[in-house]
């Protein structure tokens, strides 16, 4: 489906507890006991999201499949760890463990290890982030306090950081803007939304091309940050830890009447919006939520789901490894709020827009370990993680398919959650998007 783009269609995989426990043994071989156990507690937690028990799931084998094999990749350390062997063992002895829907999986780990463990977990990966501005009374207006041009910014184009205070959430936003190096005429708006930790600089700048982009094609890419594990999402009720949150009101109007006011930027008329990891799914919703908002809406190794199981944890990793609330951002679980962010239920509101998706499998190719290869925690976790955003991302296809709302998607055979699935993601993301901007 995927014009001008390459898909190769590969089922999701999962990973395994003896990998995680092992890995962190050999990297930390003086490492305490409650480090290892936290190792096995959330390998086990998350292998539960594969759904082991659904015999329908799709499963992956070999996991190098069409690939130079794992045993022959290079190592991050020139081969000297034993790292990268024994997550050579591991995923090919989880490649014959299926990745479902996770209603049945689920059940794993409430049965052997709790009900948190999975999210408790998670933070000896994440770490424990780190709390959003509270409200500011004194903040009641929606207004530009300040543009300021980045000297150091190495790239194409121009880069400012624009400072908004936000009537609805108040408080003030810093975002990344990236502008052509002169007025080439109208240009769209392509709002990027980052992973759970939303800090400056934002991985948009460092990590990806957008400048590049954004200089040949005439696009004005907009960066916020400050929403750590806050999903790009509407919420209830102010959050003692993340603040109060009300992203889409920011994304979809605060922020448009603001860039639209500025004498010195002539727009289109045409916006898009493309995430990253927790931002993938907030795209599609934001964009679903605001029929006709937005021409274009992308996600790139992310979760669209919210009422099942896989969806529902998702959410969870980023919210409560940040500190948040789950409650006060839809509700209890199985709330009004949670059916209507549940995308792959509501796939027609997006007909009108252009979607595109992208996912790897969490699958180790040589550029996972040659880049990774010393981190096995980050290749561990990243393996898991990838996993359940490629069965996330098959699933709202076929929903869309059901729908009739045509999209682009771009499948990886091999490729953790991180950059090595990230950069090619977001490169197809940008070859799908803006030409329908323009």
């Amino acid at each position: 489906m995927v014009a001008g783009v390459l898909v190769v269609s590969t089922p999701a995989v999962v990973s395994t507890p003896v990998a995680g426990a092992q890995s962190e043994v050999i990297a930390n071989p003086s490492g305490s006991a409650e480090t290892i156990q936290d190792g096995i507690r959330s390998s086990l937690g998350l292998i539960a999201n594969g759904s082991a028990f659904n015999s329908n799931a799709p499963t992956l084998a070999p996991l190098s499949a069409g690939v130079e094999p794992l045993s022959a990749a290079s190592s991050g350390d020139g081969g000297r760890s034993a790292t990268a062997p024994a997550l050579v063992g591991a995923t090919f002895l989880m490649s014959l463990i299926p990745v479902g829907s996770l209603a049945n999986g689920g059940q794993l780990a409430a049965l052997s290890l709790g009900a948190d463990t999975l999210t408790a977990a998670a933070g000896s990966f994440t770490g424990e982030g780190y709390p959003a501005p509270q409200p500011d009374p004194e903040i009641n207006e929606t207004r530009l306090v300040s543009r300021e041009v980045q000297e150091d910014h190495q790239g194409p184009g121009r880069l400012e950081h624009w400072t908004v205070s936000s009537a609805k959430m108040q408080r003030e936003v810093v975002l990344e803007v990236f502008l052509p190096s002169e007025d080439k005429g109208p240009a769209p708006v392509l709002y990027l939304l980052e992973g759970v930790d939303t800090v400056l600089p934002t991985p948009f700048r460092t990590r990806t091309n957008v400048a590049q982009r954004v200089e040949d094609e005439n696009v004005i890419a907009v960066a916020p940050s400050g929403a750590p594990g806050a999903n790009w999402a509407e919420w209830i009720k102010d959050d003692p830890r993340l603040g109060r949150n009300n992203w889409e009101t920011f994304i979809a109007e605060e922020f448009p009447s603001i860039i639209g006011a500025e004498s010195d930027i002539d727009l289109n008329g045409k916006s898009g919006v493309l995430g990253l990891s927790m931002g993938a799914g907030s795209a599609l919703r934001i964009a679903a939520n605001h029929p006709g908002h937005f021409a274009a809406a992308g996600g790139v190794s992310g979760c669209y789901n919210a009422t099942d199981d896989l969806g529902y944890e998702t959410i969870r990793l980023n919210v409560e490894t940040r500190g948040g609330n789950l409650d006060n951002m839809w509700g209890p679980r199985g709330s009004e709020l949670w059916q209507q962010n549940h995308l792959p239920a509501n796939a027609d509101k997006l007909a009108g827009t252009h979607v595109f998706m992208s996912a790897a499998t969490g699958a180790l190719g040589p550029q996972d370990i040659q880049q990774y290869g010393a981190e096995p925690g980050v290749l561990f976790s990243g393996y898991i993680l990838e996993a359940g955003a490629r069965e996330c991302t098959n699933q709202m296809s076929r929903a869309l398919n059901r729908a009739g709302v045509e999209h682009d998607t771009f499948y990886m055979p091999t490729g953790i959650h991180n950059w090595t699935a990230f950069g090619p993601g977001m490169n197809a993301a940008f070859d799908s998007m803006l030409p329908v901007l323009k």
